[in-house]
């Protein structure tokens, strides 16, 4: 697993470095940690979930009105993957919004694929909002759990992400996100993730991050 994590991060490193327009310093340290920003970084995560791993490819021109962003993760000791898309139509802020994650922590794997729209709402200069509407679907590749315990589920997700620019070197992130199912097995899940985060350089960022489950982790990125 490692070797393939390497193998990933050189790719991701690879590709970016290529493909994706460059981001002038002064907008990676405030960019590298908002979802919709257009930029490109790599990453670790280490806490109490376990370790894992982040990167994201920004692909935009200057003179195009849509601007895409294509993020992974690995998280839980890489028993969980998560892949999210964003396509940006730049003059307006609205967006398409693919999700889609694989967890093996529990016994029996859960899969969730969802896609909807988003929108960049900016409040103030400092203060943004995000919110966001999907549907999708949550199964399970286990036949026996698929007939008695966890049916294939149709979900809907509201999703926001909030961030104040408290400083030029300090910003707080919410992520709230609501899922409940429409049929199938019944599903009421709320999640929270607050994020307080550091521009350690102009192309490197620290996070402290903690969850509705207690769970704790550090986020280090650094801009491609």
């Amino acid at each position: 697993m490692t070797l393939k994590l390497l193998c990933l991060l050189l790719f991701v490193f690879l590709v970016a470095t290529v493909y994706a327009s460059p981001t002038s310093h002064s907008e990676s340290n405030t960019e590298l940690d908002d979802p919709t920003a257009l930029s490109s970084f790599v990453g670790l995560r280490s806490g109490s979930n376990g370790y894992g791993a982040i990167g994201q490819l920004s692909f935009h021109h200057p003179d195009s009105a849509f601007g895409h962003n294509s993020f992974l993760q690995f998280k839980d000791d890489f028993e969980t993957v998560h892949l999210r898309h964003f396509s940006i139509y730049k003059p307006t802020g609205t967006g398409l919004f693919v999700d889609a994650q694989r967890n093996n922590t529990n016994p029996i794997p859960i899969n969730r694929a969802s896609f909807g729209a988003i929108q960049v709402i900016p409040v103030t200069e400092t203060l943004r909002i995000n919110p966001a509407l999907l549907y999708g679907s949550t199964w399970t590749d286990d036949k026996r759990a698929r007939q008695s315990l966890f049916p294939d589920t149709p979900i809907i997700t509201l999703y926001s992400f909030i961030r104040w620019q408290v400083s030029s070197d300090w910003f707080v992130n919410l992520v709230p996100q609501y899922t409940y199912s429409v049929g199938g097995k019944k599903v009421r899940l709320f999640e929270l993730v607050t994020q307080v985060g550091h521009n350690i350089t102009e192309e490197a960022t620290v996070s402290i991050n903690a969850d509705e489950d207690d769970n704790f982790w550090l986020t280090l990125k650094h801009a491609l």
